[in-house]
């Protein structure tokens, strides 16, 4: 057996049903319903290594939320500058005794020019074990 073995990621579906609250120019806002997708214009992919018992992967995701779209457009904030936000998450975690992974969707996420940051502005979040 290989120690190292690359794979792509060919499907991901993953929502967060309570949303995840946010400060936005001093407001409180919530994304609402918040979906994950496979940004097919991007590769996704990972690096199952045995040796160290380690999973790596680079998810590229779009996100989606109806309810934070609908919020920022009542703000006044156009359509085009808040749709799709794409992300780049970063995870990893162990190789289980089936070859499977514990990492699933945590770790680091950059989020991508949303159209509503200052030149040089990041967003960035991170996905914690079990949420």
């Amino acid at each position: 057996m290989r120690d190292a073995v690359s794979f792509e990621v060919t499907d991901l579906n993953a929502t967060v049903p309570e949303g995840v609250p946010f400060r936005w120019h001093g407001m409180e806002l919530s994304t609402g319903p918040l979906a994950f997708k496979l940004d097919r214009a991007w590769r996704s992919f990972g690096v199952m290594n045995y040796a160290a018992r380690r999973v790596s992967v680079r998810y590229h995701v779009a996100l989606d939320s109806p309810a934070l779209i609908a919020s920022f457009c009542a703000l006044g904030v156009t359509r085009e500058r808040v749709a799709p936000w794409r992300a780049v998450l970063d995870a990893e975690g162990g190789i289980l005794e089936d070859h499977g992974f514990d990492g699933g969707l945590r770790g680091r996420c950059e989020i991508g020019d949303v159209g509503l940051l200052a030149p040089g502005e990041r967003l960035l979040a991170e996905v914690l074990p079990g949420s």
